[in-house]
């Protein structure tokens, strides 16, 4: 018998890593306190610099490789339609040409603005997918209930999040299934969409049956009891240098609104 596993549920949750270890709350409050800083500045300089602080942060925490990768995708969406569209909208024959690309001339005074809007979207987005590939949901639905949110509530929000995993994760599985029985599945987006209409129903009816699963295991586990519940991982509580941070980060986000009031009023 592994009595180190056993002995573990009897220990706080720890990850081996001080952002990790952080309590979910805190993390999220850290998170949005310095992505909505962003969002109130507007101004691509502090964007992207935001941008160049989480990807030094990933890499400190150790999520770089996962990060980057859907970080720059997200970027590359985001920084294509909002360019192109911002250089078609904004049309002033006083704005100042910036450059030519096979006849097409684009102007400075656009390019400027979707730098400014791409920065906003880039810096709050990058703090919420830092949260979330730092953060289990059962964590996070923990700390809600210690928080006073009622068990029901919190499974029905963890429920959701997972669903959609489970279901992207049996349509995988049923796709290279077909894979294996020599079905075509890759190919151009007629080919996946013929493989992928396919698996619609054995995916429902994966998700069906597994409710009923869930809504067994729930009642043999006295969900609908009103009393206390007893959980297999218990959060440590919050020290004082956690507040503090989370402080920090409030103080992070009122100056960068005390910033931008001052520069709107020609202060700064």
């Amino acid at each position: 018998m592994d009595r180190e596993f056993i002995n573990s549920y009897n220990d706080y949750v720890n990850n081996g890593n001080a952002w990790f270890n952080l309590n979910p709350l805190s993390k999220l409050w850290i998170c949005m306190c310095i992505g909505l800083s962003a969002v109130v500045v507007r101004h691509w300089q502090f964007g992207f610099s935001l941008c160049i602080f989480y990807c030094i942060a990933a890499l400190i925490i150790g999520i770089f490789p996962r990060f980057i990768k859907n970080y720059i995708t997200i970027s590359v969406l985001v920084i294509l339609l909002t360019i192109v569209i911002r250089q078609f909208s904004m049309r002033d024959p006083n704005f100042t040409p910036f450059i030519n690309i096979l006849g097409w001339q684009w102007y400075k005074e656009p390019f400027i603005a979707a730098l400014n809007i791409i920065s906003y979207i880039m810096g709050f987005s990058g703090a919420l997918l830092i949260y979330f590939q730092t953060t289990e949901m059962r964590d996070l639905m923990l700390a809600l209930e210690n928080r006073g949110v009622t068990h029901v509530a919190s499974y029905i929000m963890l429920s959701s999040m997972q669903s959609v995993i489970d279901m992207r994760q049996s349509a995988q599985t049923i796709l290279e299934s077909q894979k294996s029985r020599g079905i075509e599945t890759d190919g151009n987006i007629i080919v996946r969409m013929k493989a992928f209409f396919p698996t619609l129903g054995p995916i429902l009816l994966s998700a069906m049956s597994g409710t009923e699963e869930k809504a067994i295991a729930m009642d043999a586990r006295a969900f609908s009891h009103n009393g206390g519940h007893t959980y297999l991982r218990v959060l440590r509580p919050i020290p004082v240098w956690e507040y503090i941070c989370d402080g920090l980060a409030l103080v992070f986000l009122i100056c960068s609104i005390v910033w931008k009031v001052l520069s709107m009023t020609g202060r700064v």
